[in-house]
């Protein structure tokens, strides 16, 4: 923005939201004396003809829409030009919403008859107020509807869809003269590029169906299927796909349904009394399978203040209808998918999803150098930074910053297991090792950020023993337990192999010979064992490592806890793993008793669960998986028959599968649960889905959290940028930091 008053009346407070289609920002009015929403359009400005076409065309829509003043449609307050860096651009004022968009609801699951006949009667008031200045919507869909928070609807985006981004791509076809929509609502009409009034009563009949079973009538994997569906295919009724929908609701979806216009309702308004009186009485018997989420507790409903938002931005969190949210500061979620939404932030950041929102600060950029995020007795730590490198440390409960540390170094650590640890009263980090120079290990104090002590090693192996407390480190001819108050050595142990010791419980491995993790005493010796790769898991008196195989390049050996003896062993992988290449290549998965290898190998052509204390089978996945592609030493790729990316959870194996994730259980291999997300990582009793999608010109990041056990969804929602952490989870809460450097504490 060139001025912070915009139009001499316009006092902008804070940015909001930002996407491809320009800004919104909280602003004052001072004509008014009134907080209002401020959305400029920057896209638009630029010049040529062109540029002065979509000008005109979004300044013509916006009358149009300032012109629909009804208590079911958002208003806007006024329209103008604003003088950006770029040149000029238009500019509206909008009023606030306090509720949540309509696009969560529906992410939960369906909603009882009367519900949803009360708001598909107010979104169709709306329609017959737009109907009647000659206005159509063209784009009725959840994303564009928001419930506030005295549980009325407000529809937004009226007539600004269709002059917003001609050009545009994918989920919005908005080519001028021809089609604008969405495709999943898309009447056969509006499709051929011919809509009219009754092409929007056809949409609200695809979101009923949607609020009714959880579901759209049509499912297709891209816009040109879901078009073809709508022009050719035969929609079902709702009550086949969800049993004890009332008939009543059949006839009345289905009748909007029609591919004929003429077939329909005559108007919004005849649709209207029909579900008025549907709300009345017909679906109270309507079943209602939604589960509700932790964060759905009931009680008075504290409003959420949200303002219509950037054209673009992501859906919004799962939140409860009754608890309606309410941010910490900045926009992790945006409203609704589609040209105008909703950005939601905080009067109230105690209430809601978001325990705490803020920047990392000191200019600390978490989108490079592959930051590390650690919580630990109830504090966050945060490592991030090129030259010099940060530790931060927050109250993990409130957000506060109780210390921070700086390293001048140069290049901390990229690679490697781990960069940053919390052992004790120790906070470490590893600087990265230089030509010049060996990397160095540096502690601080947790208590207040006092530098300890610095560390320098002759290689980049290191590691925090559990249940020793001790910071153990490999180097090239020893292995070394550091006290980490002290870094003065506890321990020493020249080894005859050159590698990464390995932990089992109470042992450190190195080479044949293990250790006691607190003294650093032999318990035994096994000549020719040689444990290689991250897995060492302790099953009471046993332990399984990967060794050099016999079955196969390697085996997954099961040796006593006591003597090392070999109990049995499997063959693991047909290819050599190593310290280096297992932890981001493959990995057994234990839960319980159970260990399941995920390749074939040896004699195994499927991936087998065993059991973990005699090496026999207990069942084989003979479901389906996505293969991976595996590239060797030469750079030759070759598929590879395995599932990649198991997870153990108490009880069962999280399993991608090329279409979603299922969960089967340990003992029997039969399948627990099942959901759509992939790229799934575990912490706690949380499993974390986590991806990316392109929003115009912008990458989003998107975050999903489910109970392990049953699969069910806890929390979803999308960052305004791609991630810049794994997840890490503690008392009840999710703690993730996104790329623009702000430090999220999620409740779950």
């Amino acid at each position: 923005m060139g001025e912070p008053l915009l139009a001499g009346r316009y006092q902008l407070k804070r940015l909001v939201g930002r996407g491809g289609m320009g800004e919104v920002w909280e602003a004052y009015d001072e004509r008014l004396g009134r907080t209002v929403a401020v959305k400029v359009v920057s896209l638009l400005a630029g010049g040529g003809s062109a540029a002065g076409e979509l000008r005109a065309r979004f300044l013509r829509e916006a009358r149009i829409t300032a012109a629909l003043q009804h208590p079911r449609i958002v208003a806007v307050h006024d329209l103008g030009e604003a003088v950006t860096a770029e040149g000029s651009a238009p500019f509206l004022v909008m009023e606030f919403l306090r509720g949540e968009g309509l696009e969560s609801v529906v992410r939960r699951g369906p909603v009882p008859g009367p519900e949803a006949a009360r708001w598909g009667a107010q979104i169709c008031e709306a329609l017959a107020e737009a109907h009647a200045g000659g206005v159509l919507h063209r784009d009725i869909k959840p994303a564009n509807v928001f419930i506030t928070a005295n549980g009325g609807v407000k529809v937004l985006d009226f007539g600004i869809a269709r002059a917003a981004d001609p050009s545009g791509t994918g989920e919005l076809l908005t080519r001028t003269g021809t089609v604008v929509g969405t495709a999943a609502y898309m009447a056969p009409e509006q499709a051929r590029g011919r809509p009219e009034e009754r092409s929007d009563l056809y949409a609200v009949g695809c979101l009923l169906f949607e609020l009714l079973t959880g579901t759209l009538p049509f499912s297709a994997p891209d816009t040109l299927s879901y078009l073809t569906a709508h022009l050719n295919d035969t929609p079902p009724a709702p009550s086949s796909v969800l049993p004890g929908v009332p008939a009543a609701w059949d006839e009345l979806v289905l009748r909007l349904l029609e591919k004929e216009p003429g077939r329909r309702y005559a108007s919004a308004a005849q649709l209207a009394a029909e579900l008025t009186a549907l709300s009345g009485g017909a679906g109270q018997h309507l079943p209602s399978p939604r589960t509700p989420t932790v964060l759905d507790r009931g009680g008075p409903s504290p409003d959420a203040t949200t303002a219509t938002s950037d054209p673009q931005p992501p859906r919004p969190p799962e939140f409860s209808r009754r608890n309606a949210l309410r941010w910490g500061a900045g926009a992790l979620a945006l409203g609704a998918v589609g040209t105008a939404a909703a950005v939601y932030f905080s009067e109230d950041p105690g209430k809601g999803p978001v325990a705490w929102s803020q920047p990392v600060g000191d200019a600390q950029k978490l989108d490079r150098n592959n930051p590390t995020s650690v919580v630990s007795d109830g504090r966050w730590y945060m490592a991030s930074g090129d030259s010099p490198v940060m530790v931060h440390a927050f109250d993990a409960a409130s957000g506060k910053l109780l210390w921070k540390a700086t390293q001048n170094a140069p290049n901390w650590n990229v690679g490697g297991s781990p960069q940053f640890a919390v052992a004790g009263p120790a906070a470490i980090v590893r600087t990265k090792q230089t030509s010049d120079r060996n990397p160095w290990l540096d502690a601080y104090a947790t208590a207040d950020g006092s530098r300890l002590w610095r560390l320098e090693l002759d290689s980049e192996r290191w590691d925090v023993h559990r249940p020793s407390g001790l910071v153990v480190v490999s180097g090239e001819q020893d292995v070394i337990g550091v006290d980490p108050r002290t870094g003065r050595d506890r321990w020493r142990f020249e080894s005859d192999v050159s590698g990464e010791a390995v932990y089992a419980g109470d042992l450190v491995i190195s080479g044949g010979t293990a250790l006691l993790g607190s003294t650093g005493k032999t318990v035994w010796h096994q000549p020719g064992l040689t444990a290689t790769g991250p897995l060492t898991h302790p099953l009471g008196k046993l332990f399984l490592c990967y060794e050099a195989g016999k079955h196969a390049a390697t085996d997954l050996v099961c040796r006593s806890m006591q003597t090392g003896k070999e109990v049995w062993r499997q063959a693991f992988n047909d290819t050599k793993e190593s310290a280096a290449s297992a932890g981001s290549a493959w990995e057994a998965v234990v839960s319980g008793t159970t260990v399941f290898l995920p390749l074939a190998a040896g004699g195994r052509r499927r991936p087998t669960a065993f059991d973990a204390t005699t090496g026999t089978v207990k069942w084989t996945y003979d479901g389906p998986y996505k293969r991976a592609t595996e590239f060797g030493d030469d750079g030759s790729a070759k598929q590879i028959e395995g599932v990649r990316g198991v997870l153990g959870v108490e009880g069962g194996f999280v399993l991608p599968t090329g279409n979603g994730t299922v969960c089967l259980d340990a003992g029997t291999g039969r399948e627990r649960w099942r959901c759509s997300g992939e790229n799934a990582g575990l912490t706690g009793t949380y499993l974390l889905f986590t991806g990316t999608s392109e929003r115009l010109f912008t990458t989003w990041g998107h975050l999903t959290v489910r109970d392990a056990g049953t699969g069910r969804e806890l929390w979803t929602g999308d960052f305004t940028t791609t991630l810049a952490t794994d997840p890490q989870s503690g008392d009840g809460r999710v703690y993730v930091a996104d790329k623009e450097s702000r430090l999220w504490a999620l409740r779950i």
